[in-house]
């Protein structure tokens, strides 16, 4: 154990030398690696290299949504112009929905596009369309969240390295399984930061508009539902007969309490004559 910890405290002053940017371990005895390995994960100090410079230039991020509803005089024409727009701002769209009834025709449109030319597509599309509804566009500053996760991400990755030269010199089986375990707790860390490091990345590299349209459809007359007079009688006719016919069914479902009823009624009649 003692060997392990000469061969890292050689390896932290033999880095005092190696240029900025490679991890520097300092262990000066065996409660060094003890404690390190019973600090969680989170916890962790970052490396020195870690450490960003003050002259590093942070640009804002921003994710850019909108959303436009509009009616349309010829939806096919104003659909087909949407999606020739598209190839000019490097456009394209997410997901689209059509609906049809009797009444009207609707386009539901997801539209994902540079956020540098977003502003320019959002006007665009304003200008599409018989009567413009609705509109609206909104920015969220997504800088603090954007820059935090990069910077986990970096920290956890020269974290890691950390462990793998520690784990390189170490020859005790238990300080090896404890090693590895802190390596997979900081791999898992990395691919859960990553995962939504890329995820906000897409958002604010990628604008969103969404699009709602509609083209209003002419009456059409459907003399099939209308009816002649006799058409009406035999209608009439036939929900009176169904009437009947569910009265007289309500009845039968009722035949025992009408049973009862009469035996009833014959008990108190011979009662009374009795009586009398």
């Amino acid at each position: 154990m003692k060997q392990l910890f000469l061969i890292i405290a050689i390896l932290s002053l033999h880095g005092c030398n190696r240029p900025e940017g490679e991890m520097i371990m300092e262990v000066a005895d065996e409660e060094t690696f003890e404690e390190l390995l019973s600090i969680p994960i989170s916890e962790q100090p970052p490396p020195p290299s870690s450490i960003t410079s003050g002259t590093e230039q942070i640009s804002k991020k921003t994710i850019k949504t909108g959303g436009i509803n509009f009616q349309s005089q010829d939806i096919v024409e104003d659909y087909q112009t949407i999606r020739k727009l598209l190839p000019r701002y490097d456009a394209y769209i997410e997901h689209e929905n059509q609906s049809r009834t009797k009444e009207r025709i609707s386009y539901q449109l997801t539209i994902r596009v540079p956020s540098t030319v977003y502003d320019s597509l959002f006007v665009t599309f304003s200008t599409i369309g018989h009567r413009l509804e609705n509109k609206y566009s909104s920015i969220k500053d997504v800088t603090e969240n954007y820059y935090d996760l990069s910077t986990r991400i970096k920290n956890d990755k020269l974290l890691e390295k950390r462990y793998l030269k520690i784990l390189e010199s170490a020859t005790e089986i238990k300080d090896i399984l404890e090693i590895e375990n802190k390596l997979n707790q900081i791999r898992t860390d990395i691919e859960n930061l990553l995962g939504q490091f890329n995820y906000l990345s897409k958002q604010v590299s990628l604008s969103t508009i969404s699009l709602s349209f509609y083209e209003e459809l002419p009456y059409v007359y459907d003399a099939s539902q209308r009816g002649g007079f006799l058409a009406k009688i035999f209608s009439a006719i036939n929900n009176g007969w169904q009437g009947f016919l569910n009265f007289v069914i309500g009845l039968i479902a009722f035949w025992p309490f009408l049973i009862l009823l009469i035996v009833l009624g014959y008990f108190i009649k011979k009662f009374r004559s009795q009586k009398n």
